[in-house]
């Protein structure tokens, strides 16, 4: 059964016909995520993408949610926002409408970018935000992007440009990209995702949700892969208690999160209407049609057979 109104997210004050433009400075953006407990293995990994997203600033702001060991601390020692008060499901799992609904009370910026915390992004992430709000096809959208994994041993001065380049072409000449599937950060106006189902965090199905209940919706879905670089960090499972086939496809959690879903959406989920380019923002062409869709395949292929694997 569903959850009643399964699509309540969205504003319907706000139109996505094209608009006027407003007069304002640069729009900025409050990066989220929901860090695990600091003083484990995962401390470089999630420092390094906390700093890179903290080095967007002025016009980005970074808010870290959680009551976990370690999170208010390394909040205040980076210079960013933290907020308590997440709640959690009887597995202990933060429950995302909490975290949404936290980020939009703690929040003030025209946009919102929930991100794993395990995520390298850099200026252009930045730039591609700027790009579509200066679009006039709508006034509102939500956007994705694939991500690049890449092994990443150690800390990144994200100040020390060389080494921020450095970075740049180990990802272009050793990372692998990722399928469309694995949806690592999303962007969306502020007046969207208000209130949302209590879709487990870090589980199945919640991700796809997110996209398919846009489309339902007729909000644009813009893909931002050819203009972002999502470095993700590569990393084991060891700190979960499942193992990775369970928390997204048969454990207890992610069945739920398909339950509230209303499915699993893997193909509407993991599919634009717009893609954002280097020439600018251009219509998505029908799946049997496009070739990024068939290109993304066997990626989507080499996903399911990692999860049965590992």
């Amino acid at each position: 059964m569903l959850v009643p109104n399964p699509q309540p997210a969205f504003s319907k004050e706000s139109s996505t016909d094209a608009c006027e433009l407003p007069e304002t400075a640069s729009p900025t953006v409050t990066i989220f995520a929901l860090p695990k407990p600091f003083g484990e293995k995962t401390d470089l990994i999630q420092r390094n993408a906390i700093q890179s997203w903290a080095n967007l600033k002025p016009d980005v702001e970074v808010l870290l949610l959680g009551d976990e060991a370690g999170i208010k601390e390394t909040a205040a020692e980076l210079g960013v926002r933290h907020a308590s008060g997440l709640r959690c499901n009887e597995y202990g799992t933060p429950l995302l409408d909490s975290a949404f609904q936290l980020a939009h009370q703690e929040s003030t910026t025209d946009y919102l970018a929930y991100c794993n915390c395990d995520v390298i992004l850099t200026n252009d992430f930045l730039t591609s935000i700027h790009q579509l709000a200066t679009e006039t096809h709508f006034c509102q959208f939500v956007a994705f992007g694939q991500r690049t994994d890449l092994n990443v041993d150690h800390a990144i001065d994200f100040n020390h440009s060389v080494q921020v380049e450095r970075l740049l072409n180990d990802c272009h000449n050793l990372g692998i990209r990722s399928s469309n599937a694995c949806k690592e950060y999303f962007i969306f106006n502020r007046q969207l995702y208000q209130d949302i189902p209590p879709f487990a965090v870090g589980r199945g199905n919640w991700d796809n949700w997110i996209i398919h209940s846009a489309k339902q919706n007729k909000i644009p879905v813009v893909n931002m892969s050819k203009t972002v670089t999502a470095i993700h960090q590569s990393h084991d499972y060891s700190h979960a208690s499942l193992n990775r086939w369970e928390c997204y496809v048969s454990g207890a959690e992610a069945k739920e999160n398909r339950r509230l879903g209303g499915g699993s959406h893997i193909i509407s989920g993991s599919t634009a209407t717009w893609k954002m380019t280097p020439d600018g923002l251009k219509k998505e062409l029908p799946k049997l049609i496009n070739l990024g869709f068939w290109a993304d395949v066997p990626r989507f292929a080499r996903l399911v057979f990692d999860l049965l694997v590992r």
